[in-house]
This record gives C-alpha cells, sequence and structure tokens, in this order.
C-alpha cells in the first residue's frame, strides 16, 4: 500500500509534471521539423520527376503547354521543350544581360534575348552563360544574336520575381518578361509573361554563349534530416521514462531495506520473530572488547628422556 502511494506522489510530483510537458513540447517541435523536412523531400522528388520527364521529350507547340501567354506557367508543364519559328531582336535595346548568374563556380550573366516567333507571340530566350570582365560588372565578349528567320527550341521556365533594385544599363537582376520588355522598349502586347525561355538548340546552328547546364535532380538530405527529427522526438520521452523507472527502482530498495530490519530478529538464537527478548535487566552484560596484547604461548619441544619414560610406563600398563 506503502508502495503504490509513493510512485502516485512519484508520478504526479511537480518535477515529473514539468519534464511531462517539456517533453511533449520538444517531442511535437522535433515531429514538425521532421515533417517540414520529409515535406522539402517530396518538393526536390517532385521536381527532379518533372526534369527527367520533360527535358529531353520531344518538343511540342507553344499553345500546347500556355494556351493563355499571360497564364503562369504550371509547375507539371516545367522544363518542356517547346519549338518556335521566326527570329531574335538583334538591336542593341533588346538584348540584356542578368546578373550574378553562376556556373561552375564563376559569377556571370545570362544573355536575355526576346524571339519573335511567326505566329506573334514573343518570348524571352536565356541564350547561355557569359562571363564577366575581372574586376568589373561587365560581361566579357559576349557572342553576337543571329539574324533572319531561324527556329530554336526552348525549355519553359517560370518567370521570376520583380527585383526592386536599380540595374546598370543593359543589365538586370530578375528573367521578369514585363519588367525586362520594359527596360528593353519593347511591347508586352504579344509577350508571354508567365515564363521564358531556356535555349536547347538554334537551327541553323550559331555562335551562342556558354549553354547552361542540365538541372540539379539530387534529392539532398532532407528525408535523412527528418528521419533524424524524428528518431530525436523519441529520445525525450524515453529519457523521461528512464528516470521515472529508476525513480521507481530507488523507492522499492529502500523499502526493501526498511522491511529487513523491521523483521530482523532482536533477543539472540531461540527468539521468535517479532519477540523483543529478554528484558535488559536479565540480559548478561555485554563483554567489553580486550585491546591488550596477548603473548603468545608456544610450546615446549620434549625431550628424549621424557618420551622414552612416557614409553616405559604404557608398557607396564595392564
Amino acid at each position: 500500500m506503502r508502495t503504490t502511494s509513493s510512485r502516485r506522489e512519484i508520478l504526479l510530483s511537480r518535477e515529473t509534471l514539468l519534464g511531462l510537458v517539456a517533453v511533449l513540447v520538444l517531442a511535437a517541435a522535433c515531429v514538425l521539423l521532421g515533417l517540414w523536412q520529409f515535406g522539402r523531400y517530396e518538393d526536390r522528388a517532385e521536381q527532379a520527376a518533372v526534369i527527367e520527364s520533360h527535358y529531353d521529350a520531344a518538343p511540342v507547340a507553344l499553345d500546347e503547354v500556355l494556351p493563355d501567354i499571360e497564364t503562369p506557367l504550371p509547375v507539371s508543364d516545367e522544363w518542356t521543350p517547346v519549338e518556335l519559328h521566326g527570329s531574335y531582336c538583334t538591336s542593341d535595346d533588346c538584348v540584356l544581360y542578368v546578373r550574378n548568374r553562376q556556373l561552375s563556380g564563376r559569377v556571370g550573366f545570362w544573355q536575355l534575348v526576346p524571339f519573335r516567333a511567326q505566329d506573334g507571340a514573343t518570348v524571352l530566350v536565356v541564350r547561355g552563360w557569359v562571363p564577366s570582365v575581372s574586376g568589373t560588372s561587365q560581361p566579357a565578349d559576349p557572342a553576337p544574336v543571329p539574324e533572319g528567320e531561324m527556329t530554336v527550341t526552348v525549355r519553359l521556365r517560370p518567370a521570376e520575381p520583380v527585383l526592386d533594385r536599380e540595374p546598370p544599363p543593359g543589365q538586370t537582376h530578375s528573367v521578369n518578361p514585363r519588367q525586362s520588355a520594359e527596360l528593353m522598349g519593347i511591347s508586352t502586347q504579344e509577350l508571354v509573361t508567365g515564363a521564358y525561355g531556356e535555349l536547347a538548340a538554334e537551327e541553323p546552328p550559331g555562335v551562342r554563349p556558354t549553354a547552361l547546364p542540365y538541372p540539379d535532380t539530387s534529392l539532398g538530405p532532407h528525408l535523412s534530416y527528418a528521419f533524424q527529427w524524428w528518431v530525436f522526438a523519441l529520445f525525450f520521452p524515453a529519457a523521461l521514462i528512464y528516470r521515472t523507472r529508476r525513480q521507481f527502482q530507488d523507492l522499492a530498495a529502500e523499502e526493501q531495506q526498511a522491511a529487513e530490519a523491521d523483521t530482523s530478529p532482536r533477543g539472540g538464537p531461540g527468539t521468535a520473530p517479532g519477540e523483543d527478548g529478554p528484558p535488559p535487566a536479565a540480559r548478561p552484560a555485554r563483554r567489553t572488547a580486550d585491546h591488550r596484547p596477548r603473548r603468545a604461548v608456544r610450546t615446549r619441544r620434549r625431550g628424549q628422556d621424557e618420551e622414552e619414560e612416557d614409553a616405559l610406563i604404557d608398557e607396564q600398563r595392564p
């Protein structure tokens, strides 16, 4: 009965209740962080699946992907190749360079040029990457934009957001079709505003900036991070259970020692358990230990004459 009451006191103690609240909060935080990492993993997996299914697919017409040129590009249609027939705008004002674009660890520019298709739609096309002049923020020897009628294959990418910063002349901070068209001085009436194109091929082929690399399809460490957070979530309740169990074990050990002390015999041999033995007056006085040094008793060795006398006596006995 006492054990049950003591365990209840441990379970309902202030330290245990505060520990339980802390465990719930920490475990819930770990679970949510794990779900967040798992969500990022699912996003990366979905993006990788879209890239792998569209990147090398056969090109289609622009209106099959974007029936309305002002509609944002759906996520499921990113990287879809489309084929356009028409020509580039080759005037100096039409060519923009997108700042702070990296390739193999180097910072440079994207060459951005509008391409007007025969059906009247205008698509902004990133023709490739251009290095920057050392120590400056200017493109180094950009490739010329080809003139005349041609056929281009571009992979559609969603329009980037507008960055509210003033760029240098002939440059821009993001590939946003409306903002870029204003900087180029071209009409936005037939402009595809929800997407831009990343150049895959030109026919007839010509000189072009460095082609952009294959997009990253790695899934990253998000899945392993999610499992790590969930393992951490299990650690906190396990620690609380271990601590409470140790308290129960210590309590049981203390109660066992107390029980053994209550049931130990006190009256010496022959005294039944629970009896106190003879009254103090009838008990013999306890001897005081004598700590004085005692002299060792040595046994004297018997001589030969004494042994012969003992032998004669033994022979005379009947």
